[in-house]
């Protein structure tokens, strides 16, 4: 009969008596994983993976990481030296020209998927989507890379920029597509209080992602999207009453094209 070990060790516990060797398959293939993600990483991922930003990390409870560690305001301090204001130009202009587009595809597929119809569609469900997508590229941009922006003013233009092209193409589809032989005074709407009202919604949502990008510059910490929130809801909201009165409008007689 085999006397029970009085060890007061945790050597003996069931979960440490097979531990894994070095040739071990799963330790192997789990190697080969890990160095796999190591390969596709780049310097831009580091922020991602280090642990110096944690609240319990913070310098009143461990004081200041050391030359060696990477930290979310020293990578985006070594990002903004490294590029070059022709850069952030070309990507400012790039957010420009993929912003409308962008913007109308979403429309279409939140369309497709909400059933394309009824108040709800017009007065919620597109709204939110529209509005979102107009700025979703500059807020990735601002999010991932925001070093790649120098000034607010960059982003209020990509914001603009995004509702003029997104009121310009809808105005295409509206009169071209949809309706076969709009009056003038359709025409002469849709040109007018349309693209304002557009470019009006998207300049209160590029707000929102300026004040995300303006809190993570100055202060060199990562993006807090809960800063443009409010700033987003009010575009949003803005965008819905209006689509709700001229629903409203049109059933009553009062607006008539």
């Amino acid at each position: 009969m085999t006397t029970p070990s009085r060890d007061p060790s945790i050597e003996h516990e069931p979960h440490l008596r097979d531990m894994p060797h070095a040739g071990d398959p799963s330790e192997l293939r789990a190697e080969r994983i890990l160095q796999a993600d190591a390969a596709r990483s780049s310097a831009d991922d580091a922020p991602d993976h280090t642990v110096w930003d944690e609240p319990v990390l913070s310098t009143e409870l461990a004081g200041e990481a050391t030359a060696g560690q990477v930290t979310y305001a020293r990578w985006l301090e070594r990002k903004i030296d490294e590029t070059s204001p022709t850069t952030s130009w070309l990507t400012t202009l790039l957010v420009v020209l993929v912003a409308g587009p962008w913007g109308v595809f979403g429309a279409m597929m939140g369309g497709v998927e909400g059933g394309g119809s009824g108040v709800a569609m017009y007065t919620i469900f597109g709204p939110v989507t529209e509005e979102i997508m107009k700025i979703t590229a500059a807020l990735w941009i601002v999010e991932k890379k925001p070093y790649l922006f120098r000034s607010l003013g960059q982003i209020l233009l990509c914001a603009l920029a995004g509702g003029a092209a997104f009121a310009f193409i809808e105005n295409l589809m509206y009169l071209y597509v949809y309706v076969p032989d709009p009056s003038i005074a359709l025409v002469n709407w849709r040109w007018t209080i349309c693209v304002g009202l557009h470019v009006t919604w998207s300049f209160i949502a590029g707000v929102g992602v300026a004040r995300i990008w303006d809190n993570a510059i100055r202060n060199r910490q990562r993006p807090q999207l809960a800063l443009g929130v409010p700033w987003f809801v009010l575009a949003m909201a803005g965008h819905g009453m209006y689509n709700g009165l001229v629903i409203m409008a049109e059933r009553f007689g009062w607006l008539e094209f």
